[in-house]
């Protein structure tokens, strides 16, 4: 049962990134200081005690420490880095989940660009 539960996150988070992806590409949801996150968004809440969704609520996340959001599940690979969501960390994330803790549940192949990191880590640094 726990191996289908985790099939089928990974398969939903691969669908709403998908569609994320296609409504930035459309054009629409990509102004304001929120459309850095657009793409995250469908996986993650962003606001003072939002309920978590397919990934935790990231309100607060920046300089908190790694894998700590209070009722989320982490994967035992993201458990196993220690530290804080600096700007070193995040970027290090946003770039290649996968290298970063291998065998994480985060399903999204990463954002590869500096200045889109940087405005998500903005974004997310605003909301502590």
């Amino acid at each position: 049962m726990a191996m289908t539960t985790t099939i089928c996150r990974r398969a939903a988070a691969v669908v709403l990134c998908g569609l994320a992806a296609a409504v930035q590409a459309a054009g629409e949801g990509t102004t304001g200081e929120g459309a850095a996150f657009v793409q995250c968004a469908p996986c993650h809440a962003v606001s003072a005690g939002g309920a978590h969704g397919v990934g935790p609520n990231l309100y607060g996340v920046f300089g908190g420490d790694i894998a700590a959001a209070p009722g989320f599940v982490f994967s035992r690979a993201l458990k196993k880095r220690p530290g804080r969501w600096t700007e070193a960390e995040l970027h290090q994330w946003l770039e290649d989940p996968q290298a970063y803790a291998p065998g994480t549940k985060m399903a999204y192949a990463g954002l590869k660009d500096p200045v889109a990191r940087q405005a998500v880590i903005d974004y997310l640094k605003a909301r502590r």
